[in-house]
């Protein structure tokens, strides 16, 4: 059982059977939750293949490009208290021209600078999950281009992508972008900063300290950073406590 909700309207003809569907997604479950979403570029399913769950193509047949729907599906049909609630919105249907996908020289470049923006929007209402996606598609239309602008351009990216990272959780991928970064710019301190924060949170408190004492050397008035300093060594002794509380349970039983 599913209800469908359409958030924003598309144009043009719903999907033909056997034809490419691009679609961007969230997943969270009745929680609210994170499950999954569309990570480095838009996901792609054939209608009448299979490839989907069959609530989630029957979605799909009836939407149209550029249309947002909200879709709850439950876990049983004898109750709503349990299901998983998807965002889908559709980016392209079949072969069509004047899509991403499709765009060269110029047009590239301002429909980059076009979704980095859309993803700024994003950060500002705290839709740190669609300013994500928005993110990943900019710099995956950019990421074979070699110009001083492009890669400009893809520093900023990654360095916003490194925020929402940090803000849904994913650290290892906060710090994979952090790090990338830092390759070009070893004094960008917000940067360090949040590499530092991200580490602490995977228990790497050694290279947390690194950062921050970098960071708190290049801006000694950041309070964020001096904040952080402080706090470490305490968080470093509540996780040693945890482990060894941890070890002894193991070893003699509650």
């Amino acid at each position: 059982m599913i209800d469908i909700q359409i958030i924003k309207e598309g144009i043009g003809d719903t999907p033909r059977l056997y034809e490419e569907v691009f679609f961007f997604f969230i997943a969270h479950n009745h929680k609210g939750e994170l499950l999954t979403g569309s990570q480095h570029t838009a996901t792609k399913t054939i209608i009448g293949r299979g490839w989907l769950k069959p609530q989630i193509e029957e979605t799909l047949t009836k939407m149209k490009q550029g249309e947002r729907s909200l879709i709850k599906i439950y876990h049983s049909p004898a109750t709503k208290e349990f299901y998983d609630q998807y965002e889908i919105e559709i980016i392209r249907i079949g072969r069509k021209k004047n899509n991403p996908w499709h765009l060269e020289g110029e047009e590239v470049y301002e429909r980059a600078l076009e979704l980095k923006g859309l993803g700024n929007s994003d950060i500002k209402q705290q839709k740190y999950l669609e300013a994500q996606n928005k993110y990943l598609e900019s710099l995956n239309l950019i990421k074979t281009e070699y110009c001083d602008r492009e890669l400009e351009l893809s520093g900023q990216l990654r360095s916003n992508l490194s925020l929402t990272h940090l803000k849904n959780k994913q650290f290892e991928l906060c710090i994979k972008q952090a790090t990338t970064v830092l390759q070009g710019q070893p004094q960008n301190v917000k940067l360090l900063h949040r590499r530092a924060v991200a580490s602490i949170q995977v228990d790497d408190f050694d290279n947390a300290k690194t950062d921050l004492k970098l960071a708190n050397q290049l801006d000694p008035q950041n309070e964020e950073v001096i904040k952080e300093l402080q706090s470490i060594g305490e968080k470093e002794k509540q996780i040693k406590k945890k482990q060894q509380d941890r070890a002894k349970k193991m070893l003699f039983g509650e």
